[in-house]
């Protein structure tokens, strides 16, 4: 990686952890949360939940064309889910970015969850929140893929776009709008999917993008 990269910011659902049974409680509990506002049936809100997804890219985004305020929404979600029994810790993923850190880069976080939910699933990774340089959440910034989030976090910072790794488990939803931006982008998947500057398999693969000049 060139020399003046100065950050490193993660998305957090299928980035920093990868639990397909918390994946499936978190899907589960979206529906039935939008259910639950809009008193539909879980079938006509999963349909509703695929739709926002399509037009959208992300459901938390779309939220405002159902006329449902994130906060409410997420207040109510935050409650089905148990991010604590699902989720494990990964001490070796940890260390790399404590690593980072050391290097005197600055770390940061990006998610479309709540701040409140987020940190629910930083206990369960046994991450402390405060490890971050900057956290920016749906409370802070409209959603991704809008531009908002990238620009709140570069404005903590204080860097320039080249100065900033995005990494994530999303092409379209994450990574285009980053690099659309100018940052550098790292994919974590087994298939090749837009056009990243990087493509791995394993978070911890990572570290070697970093050091590598």
């Amino acid at each position: 990686m060139h020399l003046k990269i100065k950050a490193v910011i993660f998305d957090l659902d299928g980035t920093l952890y990868k639990s397909e049974s918390y994946v499936r409680q978190l899907i589960d509990g979206i529906r039935d949360t939008i259910a639950e506002i809009l008193s539909i049936s879980s079938q006509e809100a999963e349909k509703l939940v695929q739709e926002l997804r399509l037009k959208f890219g992300s459901i938390t985004l779309g939220l405002r064309s159902l006329g449902v305020e994130r906060s409410m929404f997420y207040d109510r979600l935050v409650r089905k889910l148990t991010p604590e029994k699902l989720i494990k810790p990964n001490p070796s993923m940890l260390e790399m970015l404590l690593e980072f850190k050391r290097m005197g880069l600055k770390i940061g976080c990006h998610t479309n969850a709540s701040r409140r939910l987020a940190e629910k699933v930083f206990k369960a990774l046994q991450i402390d929140s405060r490890i971050f340089d900057v956290l920016v959440t749906c409370d802070d910034a409209d959603p991704k893929p809008t531009p908002s989030g990238y620009l709140k976090i570069l404005e903590v910072l204080k860097l320039k776009p080249d100065e900033v790794v995005y990494v994530g488990d999303r092409w379209g939803v994450e990574l285009e709008p980053a690099k659309r931006l100018g940052m550098k982008t790292v994919l974590i998947s087994n298939q090749v999917k837009g056009s990243p500057d990087y493509i791995i398999n394993d978070i911890l693969e990572l570290r070697k993008i970093i050091h590598d000049p």
